[in-house]
Order: structure tokens, then C-alpha cells, then sequence
């Protein structure tokens, strides 16, 4: 498990490496029923900590970045997202949590779902 989490960190930093040249970090992930989603970041100015800015998905949705490992945030249809890494790759995948404030609604309302993630290799 930990050569799996070593292998996934070192794939996001060469991802992030290759930012400069115009790589994608694209994750496909499921929820709990199998739902998918699939997350494109494409690198429009990082840092050397892989934090800056991105676009999200192919309408290119401004973004930002936390760092290698994310966490990635942006905001389409007054809804803000957030993508958090939520644990460590095992053979089930990589977990993450998908956040949604809803900013639109009133009461605002936020959801999360649990995902599981294919290695972005």
C-alpha cells in the first residue's frame, strides 16, 4: 500500500512537471453507486508546489490548484467544487471527496460524495 501511495504522489509530480509543457491530470472516478465522474485540470500557471491555476474540464472553467496533490477548486453554475484526496491508493483506488456549495439555493447547500478514483497513469 505504501509503494501504491509513492507510485500516486509521483505521478502527480510528474504531471505537475509536465504542467509547464501543457500536461492534463485527468482522474475517472465512481461513487458508492457506480456513478461516474470524470475531472480534467489542465495547468495554466503553477508554481513549484503544483499551486496555481487551472482549467477545469473541457469548457476550460477557471480554477485553482492547492498544490501536487491538490485539493482543485472551481465553480460552474453558482455551484463551488472542491476535489480533496481522502486517503491513500489501495487496489480499490485512490478515495476522494467531491464537495458542492450550492450558493444558489436558499438555504445554500452543500454535498458531498465519497469517490473512488482510478491512478491518473
Amino acid at each position: 500500500m505504501m509503494i501504491l501511495s509513492a507510485l500516486f504522489l509521483g505521478t502527480l509530480m510528474l504531471a505537475q512537471t509536465a504542467g509547464a509543457e501543457g500536461a492534463r491530470l485527468s482522474f475517472t472516478c465512481r461513487d458508492d453507486a457506480g456513478q461516474r465522474y470524470d475531472f480534467v485540470f489542465a495547468p495554466v500557471a503553477l508554481d513549484a508546489s503544483g499551486a496555481g491555476r487551472v482549467e477545469v474540464g473541457d469548457n476550460a472553467v477557471q480554477g485553482y490548484a492547492g498544490g501536487t496533490a491538490g485539493p482543485w477548486s472551481w465553480t460552474r453554475d453558482d455551484i463551488a467544487r472542491t476535489l480533496i484526496v481522502d486517503g491513500g491508493m489501495s487496489e480499490g483506488g485512490l478515495p476522494m471527496l467531491l464537495h458542492r456549495l450550492d450558493t444558489a439555493t436558499a438555504p445554500i447547500t452543500a454535498t458531498r460524495t465519497d469517490l473512488s478514483c482510478e491512478a491518473p497513469f
